[in-house]
């Protein structure tokens, strides 16, 4: 692949990589046609087998409540009618043609990390903004959940524009929260990944279709645990962003060590150093393998996405 030109991108993208505006995400509005191109019957993922369904669950919502008649099926009888009438009702369902969409985006302050083109925050919010139009452009509707673990928005799935709207402006206004407090060094988050996977099982009816974006630092197994139960129901797909520094350090010479953090403890590398580097890219490579096997051992669908090229140029592989 030719050289990443860097400033040409971001001039076309509308962004400097580290703060997020709306005129970045409205871009994927433009995408639409060209990103259809790339749909797969299948997605890339780390689960081996096919994927029987799309979409788990019924896919039918309530329509009317009729007499009973012979044939219909008896699970279907609405006794609370039927008791107030003295007479057998059914209900009737229709195909539900608009699919409910729900957007997880992982905005914690792990994501404020980009060593060549754009923050992991942007990132999963650039992808959120494609995922968006997309559905929408489907005649689907788009909802969200995103989160720093201080500031939460949540926005129950609506048609049209409005969905996909209200769902952007929720991604600038939590990651300018995340900006401001990854600037003054905030403290542990008040409100954990946990807390967050709970109200989005609130908000999801079975059938619903769930993108979950975040680097997936601060998830522990219980969080992938809590996944797997929402994909008996729906289906769940997740995509992990990365930056290439998060596993393999750049080759060079420099006269200061690098600091290394995992947010939690901090380490000087000599990058000339070649057993600390080996160390430290064995240690990265096992801690993303291991990622990556828990998602497949729960036959949960998971994109690794780089934060180091466009979401246009991944796009492919992602879809």
């Amino acid at each position: 692949m030719p050289q990443l030109d860097v400033s040409q991108w971001l001039e076309q993208l509308h962004t400097d990589g580290i703060s997020l505006g709306m005129q970045e995400l409205m871009y994927y509005r433009s995408k639409i046609a060209a990103f259809a191109k790339h749909k797969k019957t299948l997605p890339r993922t780390t689960v081996s087998g096919p994927l029987l369904s799309k979409v788990r669950g019924r896919g039918m919502e309530f329509d009317e409540v009729r007499h009973y008649q012979a044939g219909d099926d008896i699970r279907a009888i609405d006794w609370r009618v039927t008791a107030r009438t003295g007479k057998a009702h059914t209900k009737l369902y229709r195909e539900e043609k608009e699919k409910p969409v729900f957007i997880w985006v992982d905005l914690s302050l792990s994501q404020l990390f980009g060593s060549e083109f754009v923050f992991k925050s942007v990132q999963a919010a650039h992808l959120a903004a494609a995922i968006a139009w997309q559905a929408q452009h489907k005649g689907d509707r788009v909802g969200g959940l995103i989160s720093n673990g201080w500031l939460h928005n949540e926005f129950k799935p609506a048609a049209r524009q409005q969905g996909v709207l209200r769902l952007l402006h929720g991604l600038v206004d939590v990651s300018k929260d995340s900006l401001t407090r990854w600037q003054k060094q905030a403290s542990t988050p008040a409100e954990p990944m946990s807390e967050s996977l709970k109200r989005l099982r609130q908000l999801v009816k079975p059938g619903s279709i769930i993108h979950v974006i975040s680097d997936f630092h601060n998830a522990d197994k219980s969080i992938i645990d809590g996944l797997q139960v929402l994909s008996k129901h729906n289906l769940v797909r997740c995509y992990g962003v990365y930056d290439p520094m998060e596993k393999t350090l750049p080759q060079g010479h420099s006269i200061q060590p690098l600091a290394v953090s995992n947010g939690q403890q901090q380490v000087d590398i000599d990058l000339t150093n070649k057993r600390q580097t080996d160390t430290y890219a064995n240690a990265a490579q096992s801690h993303w393998q291991a990622l990556e096997k828990s998602f497949a051992n729960r036959q949960l669908l998971f994109t690794p996405v780089s934060s180091a090229q466009p979401i246009e140029v991944q796009w492919s592989d992602i879809s």
